[in-house]
């Protein structure tokens, strides 16, 4: 991050700032973000980057939390805008599949399960097909996130949960995925999300052809480049995983 960049955050986090006390000095705000922001962009753990910064790794830890509670409420406001299908936004994510090989899609979707440790009164809602327990992090990525849903159960499957989203209520309420629509090889094709097999299909979410031996090479292709534009979500994944040590 460029030193620019640094001090908009610093200037903007004020909230961040903690008073001295008769016990000890308070760490300074801008060290407090640079903790958090390095925490974010490395995959070291907590006791590394408290020896790395001189604090102690429970002090990372609130550090960071603390440092996205207060980023979320100071830009989400002006960077994520709850009305995010807008004709702009639409045309670029279509424009940025095409170029990987994948027309009218808007994005893909896919959940991820983060381990937990439910109370005992819901540790059978929580216990998933994987044998452990989680809670659920959905989310439409193109390049980027653009929309997320956590904290679903871990017995619910990814189709359950799409269902019941709000994303789901955007799209049907929305008219532009339909006014969108382009004509390929003779069939009006609106602009949808991609999924994989677990999904329902329907006009707004396409999903792989069924696994066959017999498959034709129309059916071959077409799952290759809908596994392909896929990438972007599980990469998306790989990246959280990677960071926070999430188990997937």
């Amino acid at each position: 991050m460029e030193r620019p960049c640094f001090d908009i955050l610093v200037n903007r986090l004020e909230v961040l700032r903690k008073k001295d006390t008769n016990c000890r000095a308070a760490i300074p705000l801008e060290k407090r973000i640079a903790i958090a922001l390095y925490t974010l962009g490395s995959s070291s753990v907590y006791r590394t980057v408290g020896r790395l910064f001189g604090v102690a790794p429970n002090s990372v830890c609130n550090i960071l939390h603390e440092f996205c509670r207060a980023l979320i409420d100071e830009f989400s406001k002006e960077y994520m805008s709850p009305n995010y299908l807008t004709s702009d936004k639409i045309d670029e994510c279509v424009k940025g599949f095409e170029a990987i090989g994948f027309p009218q899609c808007l994005g893909a979707i896919d959940g991820c399960h983060i381990e937990i440790k439910p109370p005992a009164a819901e540790a059978v809602d929580h216990h998933n097909y994987k044998g452990w327990y989680s809670t659920v992090l959905f989310a439409l990525v193109d390049y980027r996130f653009t929309y997320i849903n956590i904290g679903s159960a871990g017995r619910c499957n990814d189709s359950m949960i799409y269902q019941k989203s709000s994303l789901t209520k955007h799209i049907e309420a929305s008219a532009l995925l339909q006014e969108k629509a382009k004509e390929i090889s003779g069939v009006n094709v609106p602009v949808m999300f991609i999924g994989d097999s677990a999904y329902r299909f329907s006009k707004k979410l396409m999903k792989p052809y069924p696994f066959s031996t017999v498959a034709s090479l129309e059916q071959r292709t077409f799952n290759y480049n809908l596994t392909k534009a896929r990438r972007v979500v599980e990469n998306a994944f790989g990246h959280l995983k990677a960071r926070f040590r999430i188990i997937g």
